[in-house]
C-alpha cells in the first residue's frame, strides 16, 4: 500500500472500511444517513491529514479514531440527543454484527449495548465487534489500558444488569440473572 498515492490510497480505504466505521458512528449518533456523513467527514479529514498515519499498512486504528472525534463534533455542533429506534437500519451488504443480531435469538442483547453510555459502548464495540485489543482502544481513545479494562468490565456489568432486569434468556437458553461468567481479556 506504500507504492499507492493519496488518492488511491483513500479510494482503497473507502472500500475496506466504509462499512465497518459507519457502523462505528451510529453507535454514536444513532441515525444511518448522519453516521454514513460522519464518515464521508472523517475519509476527508483523513485524506487532509495522510501524512500523520504511522503505520500506512494498518490504518484502520487511524480511521476509527477519526471518525469517534468527528461523532463528537457532531455531537458539539447540534445539541445531540439520542433517538430510539426499534430496528437496527439495514445497510446493503451485512456486517458481522448484523448477522449476529439479525440471527440471533437474543435482540435485546444488541439494543442494550446501544443503551448503554457511549464511555461503556464505544470500548465493547471495539473489542467485542471490531476485535481490537485493549492496547488498541486505549490508543483510539486516548486511554491507559488500564482504563480500558476498567470500561470494559463496568460495560459488561451494566449489559448484565440490564438483561438480567429483563429476564432475557442467553444463548444457551439460560437466564441472565444466573450467575456471571468469568470475565476474560484477550
Amino acid at each position: 500500500m506504500n507504492l499507492m498515492n493519496s488518492d488511491e490510497q483513500l479510494e482503497f480505504w473507502i472500500q475496506q472500511y466504509a462499512e465497518r466505521l459507519t457502523y462505528l458512528a451510529y453507535t454514536y449518533v444513532r441515525d444511518q444517513t448522519l453516521s454514513q456523513d460522519v464518515v464521508q467527514e472523517a475519509f476527508i479529514n483523513a485524506y487532509r491529514s495522510i501524512r500523520r498515519l504511522r503505520n500506512p499498512n494498518n490504518p484502520l486504528s487511524w480511521l476509527m479514531k477519526i471518525v469517534i472525534n468527528e461523532c463528537h463534533n457532531v455531537s458539539r455542533k447540534k445539541g445531540w440527543r439520542q433517538v430510539t429506534f426499534e430496528n437496527f437500519p439495514q445497510q446493503q451488504t451485512p456486517s458481522a454484527e448484523d448477522e449476529y443480531f439479525q440471527n440471533s435469538r437474543h435482540q435485546e442483547v444488541h439494543l442494550a449495548i446501544l443503551s448503554l453510555p457511549e464511555t461503556y459502548r464505544t470500548p465493547i464495540v471495539l473489542f467485542y465487534f471490531e476485535e481490537r485489543s485493549v492496547q488498541e482502544i486505549a490508543d483510539i481513545l486516548n486511554l491507559n489500558s488500564g482504563a480500558v479494562r476498567t470500561r470494559l468490565v463496568r460495560g459488561r456489568n451494566k449489559l448484565y444488569e440490564e438483561l438480567k432486569k429483563k429476564g432475557e434468556q442467553n444463548e444457551f437458553g439460560g437466564s441472565y440473572s444466573g450467575d456471571k461468567a468469568t470475565i476474560h481479556f484477550r
